[in-house]
């Protein structure tokens, strides 16, 4: 369960379609909830998910973490022990999870600094969706890391990349086919499957890292209205995006 967090998976919204659609006269889109309230007899039932017409990312622009958050990380405060972000994305385009840092990317820039007493990023923007057209809802996951057993971030970033491929919501995901069609039952088992993604990936985190938080959640659902910045804080922490 992340820390921080933002929106919910059912806040997606989609265009019924077929027997269900025409007997409940749903016509345009709709929000997940009402459409698997409406639908709960009657499958299945095709969906057409909601897609932005731009290309959309999300960018890290602030992190602050005060001395109070040693609740979650022992050694916040420890110039000797760096910490580290890692996150992953994904939407219901149908492509596979996107993990992040990069295996090309420098680790420095994925470092949150110590500065005095607390930890801070606040220098420029840290790319954690690159642009590109979502189809139905963006989720974003942060986790912050650290380790004095000497765990490389590649290693650490490259052992959560595999175990996100032959997770449960890489697989669901993958039925979903290039032109944004599915069915309700469809989208339940994607939403199930992302519950379950954090006890997945748990084990990796625990075997390599001394310390790790599931920071931060977000859902960012493909609307009219796009939503350009965010910001959270709460358990001694900030947290800024822009997208």
């Amino acid at each position: 369960m992340p820390l921080l967090s933002r929106g919910a998976f059912e806040q997606f919204e989609a265009t019924p379609s077929g027997p269900a659609a025409d007997e409940y006269g749903l016509t345009g889109r709709h929000p997940f909830t009402v459409l698997r309230e409406v639908t709960r007899g009657l499958q299945p039932v095709p969906l057409k998910f909601a897609a932005s017409a731009e290309e959309r990312g999300i960018a890290l622009t602030r992190l602050v973490l005060t001395m109070g958050s040693r609740v979650m990380l022992r050694r916040v405060a420890d110039a000797s022990t760096p910490l580290h972000i890692l996150c992953w994305s994904w939407d219901l385009s149908g492509e596979p999870p996107l993990v992040h840092p990069a295996p090309d990317a420098d680790p420095a820039r994925w470092q949150v600094p110590l500065r005095g007493d607390e930890r801070r990023l606040d220098e420029g923007p840290l790319e954690l969706v690159p642009p590109r057209r979502i189809v139905g809802s963006q989720s974003v996951r942060i986790i912050l890391w650290q380790s004095d057993r000497g765990a490389d971030p590649a290693t650490v970033t490259g052992e959560v990349r595999e175990a996100l491929r032959h997770s449960r919501l890489a697989s669901t995901l993958a039925t979903l086919s290039p032109d944004a069609r599915a069915t309700m039952m469809t989208a339940v088992g994607v939403r199930e499957a992302a519950g379950e993604l954090g006890r997945e990936i748990a084990p990796v985190l625990r075997a390599l890292c001394t310390d790790y938080v599931d920071f931060f959640e977000g859902f960012y659902p493909v609307v009219d209205d796009v939503v350009r910045s965010d910001r959270l804080a709460g358990f001694h922490s900030e947290l800024s995006l822009r997208m």
